[in-house]
This record gives C-alpha cells, sequence and structure tokens, in this order.
C-alpha cells in the first residue's frame, strides 16, 4: 500500500509537472516550433544531440573507471556496464543515493572488488563531477556578469553540494560506516566481516599518490561537461534558437547539482527535472515556452539516446525491473534496520 501511495504520488507530480510545461510551450506560436523541428537541415542536431547524449553518460562511466583503476584492477566495459544500470535504476526505484547503492551492490559482487576501494572510487567520483561542474558554473556567472543575487541562486547549492562530496569523501574512515557495511553485507547473506576503515586508509592513501590517475579521472569529467554543453547547442540550434556558452554550461550542465540537492524525487525524476530546467534556463534570459520546450526535447534525446544503452546493460547483467528492486529494497532494509 505505501508502495502504490508513493508511485501515486510521484506521477502525479509528473503530470502536474508536464502540464506547466506544455502550457509554457504553447505561449510560443507551436506552428513555427514544429516547421523548425520537421526541417530536412534538423537531421545534422538531431544526430549531434543524440551522440552528445551518449557521449556525455559514457564519459561519465570512464570517469569512474579510472579511479577505480587507480586502485584496483577492474575491467572497463563491467565499470561502464554498472554505471549505465545504476543511473538506470533512478528511474524504477526514486529514491536519493540509488545510484551510488546499485554500483556499490553490483561491484561487490564479484569477491575480488573489495567494499572500501569501491566506495573510494564512489565518493572521488562524486567529489570530481561536482568540482568541475563547480569549475564550469563559475566561468559562467563571470561570463553572464551575474547580478549577486542571482549568482547566489547557483552558486550556494552548487557548494553545499560540494561540502556533502567531501565529507562522503572522507566519511568511510568512520567506525560507523564499517559497522554498516558489514550489516548490509549480511542481509545479502555475506558471511564476512570487513575492516573497511583500515582498508579505506590505506587505499586512500593510495589514490592521492596516483596524480596521473586522478587528472586522466579530471580531464575526462571536462569532457562529460563539454558533451552537456554540446547537446545543449545542438537542442538550441534544432529549435532555432542562439545560446552564448555560458547560457549553456548553467542550462545543460550546472542543473545536475540543482537536481542532486532537490527533496522532491520522481523516477527518473521525470517532471522534476524538467521544471528545474525550465527555470534556470529562464534564470539565464530564455523564454519559459523556449525553456520548456528545451527541457522535453533533452528528456525525449534521454529517452532515446539513453534508455537502449541502460536496458542493454541491465540484460547483459541478467537483471530485471524486478530484480533491481529487490537490490535497492535489501540494502535499504539493510541500512534502517538495527
Amino acid at each position: 500500500m505505501r508502495l502504490n501511495k508513493t508511485l501515486a504520488i510521484t506521477l502525479s507530480l509528473a503530470i502536474a509537472s508536464y502540464t506547466l510545461l506544455f502550457a509554457f510551450i504553447y505561449t510560443n506560436n507551436i506552428g513555427d516550433v514544429l516547421t523548425l523541428l520537421t526541417r530536412s537541415e534538423s537531421f545534422g542536431y538531431v544526430s549531434l544531440a543524440l551522440l552528445t547524449r551518449i557521449s556525455s553518460v559514457t564519459f561519465h562511466a570512464l570517469t569512474f573507471f579510472i579511479l577505480l583503476r587507480a586502485v584496483e584492477r577492474v575491467r572497463l566495459s563491467e565499470v561502464v556496464k554498472v554505471t549505465y544500470v545504476s543511473v538506470f535504476a533512478e528511474l524504477i526505484v526514486p529514491l536519493g543515493g540509488v545510484t551510488e547503492v546499485v554500483k556499490f551492490a553490483l561491484l561487490t559482487r564479484n569477491p575480488s572488488m573489495s567494499a572500501s576501494k569501491t566506495l573510494l572510487g564512489i565518493t572521488s567520483h562524486r567529489l570530481i563531477t561536482t568540482l568541475t561542474m563547480l569549475a564550469f558554473l563559475l566561468l559562467s556567472v563571470v561570463g553572464l556578469h551575474m547580478p549577486v543575487s542571482r549568482a547566489l541562486v547557483l552558486i550556494v547549492p552548487a557548494a553545499a553540494l560540494i561540502l556533502i562530496n567531501s565529507l562522503l569523501f572522507l566519511m568511510p574512515r568512520s567506525k560507523a560506516l564499517e559497522s554498516l557495511v558489514n550489516k548490509l553485507y549480511r542481509k545479502l547473506g555475506k558471511d564476512t566481516s570487513i575492516r573497511l576503515r583500515e582498508e579505506y586508509v590505506v587505499d586512500f592513501t593510495s589514490l592521492t599518490k596516483r596524480y596521473n590517475y586522478v587528472l586522466l579521472a579530471t580531464l575526462l569529467s571536462v569532457l562529460e561537461r563539454l558533451s552537456n554543453v554540446a547537446h545543449g547547442y545542438a537542442l538550441a540550434l534544432l529549435v532555432g534558437l542562439k545560446l552564448s556558452l555560458w547560457q549553456l554550461i548553467i542550462g545543460f550542465d550546472t542543473i545536475y547539482m540543482i537536481i542532486w540537492l532537490l527533496p522532491i524525487v520522481t523516477p527518473g525524476n521525470v517532471g522534476i527535472y524538467e521544471l528545474t530546467q525550465t527555470g534556470i534556463l529562464s534564470l539565464v534570459g530564455v523564454s519559459k515556452g523556449m525553456a520548456a520546450l528545451l527541457s522535453v526535447l533533452t528528456r525525449v534525446f534521454i529517452m532515446l539516446g539513453e534508455y537502449p544503452l541502460f536496458l542493454a546493460a541491465a540484460v547483459s547483467f541478467g537483471l530485471s525491473v524486478k530484480n533491481l528492486s529487490k537490490l535497492v529494497k535489501d540494502w535499504s532494509k539493510g541500512s534502517s534496520n538495527p
């Protein structure tokens, strides 16, 4: 009953969000917009939009791989598939942190992959991703000569996320988390005792000495940022809109820092993502109608470009919607039960 109630609430939020978005879209001349989308010249922009959606999530996975590879011998194909599946899990289980739970659970199914190294990869990935996002955001704020009041709307959540991810990066060295991980392992039937705190300190020290891996991961994270920007550029051209580099960064990359801090979650952030992106694009000078249209198009290309990859990765692991839901449910119960 509780699950059905939660699902009904999230679906209602998504429907209400899309109703509002389409109301914004229809404030424009919808006929002109449809003409732009269906013209023959749009094929190149559509192709670029699909390519950049796929490249963005793939660069995200490659960054994670390099950080794991710095402390453990892992296979590239496995880490990329795990990353795809973890993002796909957001569509099935609307809970904050579900991607990290799925990454940890799937990677540590391999006996050779330790809990401490997996956690180090996850937390360092989050930290590097948000640091590169913040760097791009600050450049955009300066480039747009944004008033302080508007800049703070973006910078304060970004700074909060950096702080959270910095704490997560350091937290596995605590005794409390070691006890939690062992409890979760027992919940999944693994009769083991992990000395997570001691292992994490060793792995943490090892990573800080692997400057080449950290630099490469940072470069890949920057390429992910640029892929998001290029995606926004393709969508803007698709609807006949010219946006500056700084507007594209904030509207199509900085948005993820805001989304990660939102207390309201729907499956895949459907509706919530679009409303947030509409608001952010409006903040940097895009009309509400065009901003809403761009946000809906973003969702369309996520569905066309990313979802098939996610499904293929899940199938390769032998996972179904039911399996993923049970996986997250087991870990959630393990973390909440004393």
